[in-house]
């Protein structure tokens, strides 16, 4: 298995990398989200009606998942005087529920990560298997639940509320692999990959190609965020890892099988490879 690593220098594609439409508008897309400090850019690479599509299911898990993070962290936003000095958290007292504010400085920072099983193309499960997945969360900056709970005693729970569609969250981990690989090899290899259909919601077998990275860990390195592409014969296989520093899990995204002339080509940086 070989790895080919993802330069920091924008990509220009001009083409849609998801439908492939190029007589039309074409914006640029970020790898892992704008909002999540995302390092990796394509330029020209997505017409409006896909990037509507991306921009729906990114928006679920930076709204439902990450808003904590991306406050407290400070992540860049288009909005910022939007940015609220404050965010809430659930108090729960004998089954009764309020919810108060608290300072960002003041707020337990805790990052939760989805976990499912690895995709079911390496488990050989059935094509539309669902995704069971549990959330893991680890503690990063600023009290914990338990001293904000002993603070505001009397209470029986304190915790942040999080909202996220499952299936959405792993189209994202698709579409942040198929633009990492669109970024280091083009899209000439990959332009049948059966990822693209899972990206803009055409199938719905995405735990069939998405899934927990089961194996060693890949993205040691420092950074926010790491992926890794690497290859078995001509099949691309793509380790992402958000939160890399944060020792955040890493997914697994199966892209199938590359062009076969191109693999034969001087361009397959893998030549010669096992």
């Amino acid at each position: 298995m070989a790895l080919l690593p993802i330069s920091s220098q924008p990509r220009q594609v001009d083409e849609c990398i998801y439908c492939g439409a190029s007589e039309v508008d074409l914006s640029r897309e970020h790898a892992v989200p704008y909002g999540l400090n995302g390092p990796w850019t394509l330029l020209r690479a997505s017409c409006q009606a896909c990037a509507d599509v991306t921009h729906r299911f990114e928006r679920d898990a930076l709204k439902g998942l990450f808003p904590a993070i991306r406050a407290v962290l400070a992540f860049q936003t288009r909005r910022p005087r939007d940015r609220s000095k404050t965010l809430p958290l659930v108090i729960e007292n004998h089954g009764q529920q309020r919810e108060i504010r608290l300072a960002l400085e003041d707020y337990p920072l805790y990052l939760p990560s989805p976990v499912w099983l690895e995709p079911g193309v390496i488990a050989q499960r059935p094509v539309d298997g669902p995704i069971a997945f549990r959330l893991e969360f680890r503690h990063l900056a600023g009290p914990s639940f338990e001293s904000v709970a002993n603070r505001f005693q009397p209470c029986d729970f304190v915790g942040a509320r999080v909202s996220f569609a499952p299936q959405e969250f792993a189209r994202m981990i698709a579409k942040v692999a198929f633009c990492a690989a669109v970024h280091a090899i083009g899209l000439a290899p990959i332009r049948q990959s059966p990822i693209r259909a899972i990206i803009l919601g055409h199938d719905p077998a995405v735990a069939h190609w998405v899934g927990a990275w089961s194996g060693p860990e890949m993205n040691v390195q420092g950074g926010l965020h790491a992926i890794q592409i690497r290859t078995v014969g001509a099949q691309i296989h793509v380790v992402v890892r958000l939160f890399a520093q944060f020792k955040a899990p890493e997914y697994h995204v199966v892209l199938g099988e590359a062009d076969r002339d191109f693999v034969n080509s001087n361009a397959w940086p893998w030549r010669g490879e096992p």
